[in-house]
């Protein structure tokens, strides 16, 4: 593609260990760091240079081509993130739309724009921005719920504590008697593929915001499909499918009941999970 595109590399640490929007996407991760560092137990620490190879969290600001197009970047970018994304780690993929208009484009390279989203739009977190203030609020929600939900930046929790066995265990039941929509089954279906069965949830005036399992379930841009996201986490919570999991509510767990009813779908757990018996 003949965009410019800028690679941002983010490492993790533990507290206590010695362009426009790069500023401002470092202001967001120090202003996380000092909101959160503490509670999670981690610091998020950008890597100068940019060095993929050894990032914990990549992020991607693609923007149109000013004079020559630098082809090598591009290309070096898109490995770059492929190598990430299959070696679990989450990828960030913003594209401008204002400063730099990537619908000025000619035809040719909109097609490859198109291509490049479909490619990574199931694997990674796309977004876009029309400027420097909508950059910062997208990239502060985004990175919130990166670190809440992502996998990768789970840190291992105490072993569980022994639940007294019940005098009235629950029992299995027909996943017919308790109708889902569409929107919870395939939120619940894909959280119960993570390995410790984690839905990140944002949400604010504007959007919201749905990652299980490393992918971003809620299409962006469409209010009405939205609702339909957001009545079906309502429902999966108010049914005690699913259940908070801390992060200032932002973190949710499947219950044992909503294992059970994946259960009755023929979906079982993965992971740890999986050895603890679906919790």
């Amino acid at each position: 593609m003949s965009c410019t595109v800028t690679a941002f590399a983010v490492k993790i640490a533990s507290p206590g260990d010695a362009g426009m929007e790069l500023v401002i996407a470092r202001e967001v991760i120090y202003e996380w760091n000092a909101l959160h560092a503490v509670e999670q137990k981690q610091v998020l620490l950008p890597l100068s240079g940019g060095d993929a190879s050894s990032a914990d969290l990549l992020i991607a600001i693609f923007c149109a081509a000013q004079g020559t197009p630098d082809e090598s970047s591009s290309s070096g970018i898109e490995l770059a993130i492929e190598k990430q994304i299959e070696a679990g780690r989450p990828v960030l993929i913003y594209f401008s739309e204002g400063r730099a208009d990537l619908k000025g484009i000619n035809v040719h390279e909109a097609r490859e724009l198109d291509d490049f989203k479909k490619r990574f739009e199931s694997r990674a977190a796309l977004d876009s921005f029309s400027d420097e203030k909508e950059f910062r609020a997208r990239f502060a929600r985004q990175l919130d719920l990166t670190v809440a939900s992502h996998a990768h930046f789970r840190i291992e929790a105490p072993g569980p504590v022994p639940v007294p066995a019940s005098s009235s265990p629950v029992a299995p039941h027909d996943p017919a008697v308790i109708e889902l929509s569409e929107q919870a089954r395939a939120l619940l279906s894909e959280a119960c593929d993570d390995p410790e069965a984690y839905i990140g949830r944002i949400k604010d005036a504007n959007n919201l915001k749905l990652q299980a399992n490393g992918r971003q379930l809620v299409p962006q841009g469409d209010p009405a499909v939205a609702i339909l996201w957001e009545k079906a986490f309502e429902q999966l919570i108010s049914q005690g499918f699913i259940r908070d999991a801390g992060c200032n509510g932002r973190l949710f767990q499947i219950s044992p009941k909503g294992f059970e009813w994946l259960k009755g779908i023929g979906k079982s757990p993965v992971g740890y999970i999986a050895e603890l018996g679906g919790m």
